[in-house]
């Protein structure tokens, strides 16, 4: 197989089955404009890691995802799961068709799809970096890799409300935000420590807590405004108990990005951090929620090689 040769993996379910009904029309545009690409389709979750690790084995080198962030998620962890190749010689694109497309939104690249194929051909990339998490599933130890956003608390508690409501084939911003809220009601602040860098960050009752390699989730929230995809930091967010009814006030500033304001609220740019509960709290990576804590995160450095936007200016602090 020649590695200038795409391979699209398509996730029919992806924007509440919409993606089943456009690929056609999709997969049309993309061969109009010269693509030469293979498809393959998941059919279960996860599915997405195994069609990555089989299409490098393969010999393919340039990957779309088409589909969301869960799509994008299940991709990116195949790259870095398997041994065949460095995952430095692997491009990936995203056609976005899910229900938030919070990464591609980071990056500003368009939801339209022939101005997203247009971002493809210009072939415009860059180098993100890549978070490596360790959390419990199941009283055992696992691995996953984030490219976007990951958190423990209510930031995990929306997401599990949010994919119960995708499986019941309600989708779009508005079905974050009743997430939000239903999250919220059921949220009981948890006892326990937060090490940032190998020293103690906060000790006592944990609200919710944001890791940021991108900056936005949960349909264009911003709990990490200050993240930057490729300086090597994750941006950490803190939140000590705060009352309900306060946070319903206060909702709104993570759609404007000024949640730092906030004087429950602590922030910092780290490289490791690691989160230990008295009791098991639900741990989300990229907006799926895979297991509890204690959880540990570090960073793996301009990992990812990802097509971007042509309106998208990077801004690196190094």
């Amino acid at each position: 197989m020649n590695g200038s040769t795409w391979i699209a993996v398509v996730n029919p379910n992806a924007g509440g089955g919409r993606v089943a009904t456009e690929w056609p029309v999709l997969s049309n545009k993309l061969k109009g404009r010269g693509f030469v690409f293979e498809e393959v389709f998941t059919t279960h979750r996860y599915h997405a890691v195994e069609l990555v690790i089989y299409a490098l084995k393969r010999g393919f080198r340039k990957i779309i995802s088409v589909g969301g962030d869960g799509t994008l998620h299940e991709i990116v962890n195949g790259l870095f799961y398997q041994q065949e190749v460095p995952v430095s010689d692997v491009t990936l694109a995203v056609l976005p068709a899910g229900s938030a497309n919070d990464w591609t939104r980071m990056y500003r690249i368009p939801r339209d799809y022939d101005k997203a194929i247009d971002t493809i051909i210009d072939g415009r990339t860059v180098l993100q970096d890549v978070g490596r998490v360790e959390y419990v599933q199941a009283g055992v130890r696992n691995v996953r890799y984030m490219v976007n956003v990951a958190g423990v608390g209510l930031d995990a508690n929306i997401c599990w409300y949010c994919n119960a409501a995708k499986n019941k084939g309600r989708s779009g911003d508005m079905a974050y935000v009743k997430a939000a809220f239903k999250a919220l009601l059921g949220r009981r602040s948890k006892r326990g420590k937060v090490v940032a860098d190998g020293k103690n960050f906060f000790t006592g009752r944990i609200f919710s807590v944001g890791f940021g390699i991108g900056k936005y989730s949960g349909g264009g929230m911003m709990q990490v405004p200050d993240a930057v995809a490729d300086d090597g930091l994750i941006n950490l967010m803190l939140a000590r108990k705060v009352s309900k009814l306060k946070f319903l006030f206060l909702f709104k500033r993570l759609f404007k990005g000024t949640i730092y304001s906030v004087k429950e609220v602590s922030h910092k740019m780290i490289r490791k951090v690691s989160v230990i509960t008295r009791h098991p709290d639900r741990v989300e990576i990229d907006g799926e929620v895979v297991g509890t804590t204690p959880m540990t995160m570090d960073v793996l450095p301009q990992a990812l090689r990802v097509i971007v936007g042509r309106d998208f200016e990077p801004c690196s602090r190094n």
